[in-house]
């Protein structure tokens, strides 16, 4: 009989790095039943999905307005689920509003429960590491300056190295200047969510028409990820020709273009570890920025590439520092200077040593698989690079 594994997947980024979890857990395993929350990557293995990652894409007041009954029913459902069935162990990844309410239910039940890829806890909404301590058992991190957050909270934690080392390859080569500056190619990854893209549509839109008044031969590449419907994507960059809206995958685009211009979130290490330069956007609906600058009191860095390096290597414009023709601005920098990006892409390459060794996958399997199998939990052959 098989083991149940309860999984829960709720974005993009986990979707995939899920799905490769789940190939190390059943090549080492063997007979492993997955069940819970997942994308298209996890469904294509097989995964028996209770809900759909889709339906959980939440940020802030306005997606909650819209999906409050869907996310409710998934939390419902999966718990359900978890109930009816002898559950080995359970891998939550990301998706903090979700998963540490589900830990604290699982907890009760006695279910191990095993957090792969940490909610940014020591970014912001400190408080919640009040619930990790109590409800959950092993917690995985995929940033070395994690590991020392939780340790000095008595979190029972492990650096397992980022699973994007993996997956996303440099780029080996960069056209010379003289064909940046007569035929400038950008990308614009604008969020994995459609909230995200209902926000930044109409940003993004006016960012290309102030570039087009400098550099009016600039192609524009956006990459629809996975997670979002293409036909809706299409449609809200319909209006603006010099925008090609593709399927193609982000990372090939990016490795394509001279610089871009990226949503915060996994994007940007995905971008940094491309070695793309670019510059960071976000913005928010008023009800969720109220709650990050008042409630929140989110300081320092939000690109993760800035936070390795502790120095603003790339630029971040949020909220009311996110308008076109600052972003315009940037983007022509980018364009124009060559050394300016030269010296970025060096710094964003120099993140893939900052995040220790290929191999986090293979390892969080070993974590994991200690809690069910009777093993204990393995030595491991890494250490990080990062001092």
């Amino acid at each position: 009989m098989a083991t149940e594994i309860l999984l829960v997947a709720g974005e993009a980024s986990a979707d995939l790095h899920a799905a490769a979890l789940v190939d190390h857990l059943r090549t080492r395993a063997g007979d492993l039943h997955f069940f819970g929350v997942g994308g298209p990557r996890l469904r294509e293995l097989g995964m028996e999905t209770i809900a759909r990652a889709e339906s959980l894409n939440v940020v802030g007041g306005a997606d909650w307005k819209d999906k409050w009954r869907e996310v409710l029913r998934a939390f419902r459902d999966v718990k359900k689920s978890a109930t009816e069935r002898k559950v080995a162990a359970a891998i939550l990844m990301d998706l903090p509003d979700f998963n540490l309410k589900l830990a604290k239910f699982l907890h009760r039940r006695g279910i191990p429960v095993i957090y792969y890829i940490s909610p940014q806890v020591w970014a912001w909404r400190r408080y919640r590491i009040r619930k990790i301590k109590k409800y959950v058992d092993k917690m995985l991190v995929v940033f070395p300056f994690e590991k020392e957050f939780y340790e000095r909270h008595g979190v029972n934690v492990d650096f397992v190295g980022h699973p994007l080392l993996d997956d996303v390859q440099p780029r080996w080569a960069y056209r010379p200047q003289n064909e940046v500056r007569e035929n400038p190619r950008i990308a614009l990854l604008p969020g994995s969510r459609p909230s995200e893209v209902r926000h930044h549509a109409e940003l993004l839109k006016a960012t290309v028409a102030h570039v087009l008044q400098t550099h009016p031969t600039t192609k524009f590449i956006l990459p629809v990820a996975p997670t979002l419907d293409f036909e809706r994507v299409r449609q809200a960059f319909s209006d603006c020709a010099a925008i090609e809206v593709t399927p193609e995958d982000s990372r090939e685009v990016l490795k394509s273009v001279d610089a871009a211009l990226v949503a915060s979130g996994t994007a940007t290490l995905e971008t940094a570890i491309v070695g793309t330069p670019f510059a960071l956007f976000y913005i928010v609906s008023r009800s969720s920025a109220f709650v990050v600058k008042y409630i929140v009191r989110y300081r320092g860095f939000f690109g993760m590439p800035n936070l390795l390096h502790n120095a603003e290597v790339v630029r971040e414009f949020t909220q009311e520092r996110a308008t076109p023709i600052a972003l315009a601005a940037e983007c022509n920098r980018l364009i124009e200077d060559e050394s300016y990006r030269q010296a970025m892409a060096e710094k964003l390459i120099q993140c893939r040593d900052l995040l220790g060794r290929p191999g986090a996958s293979n390892r969080a399997a070993s974590h994991i698989l200690s809690y069910f199998d009777g093993r204990s939990t393995p030595s491991l052959d890494f250490l990080p690079a990062y001092t």
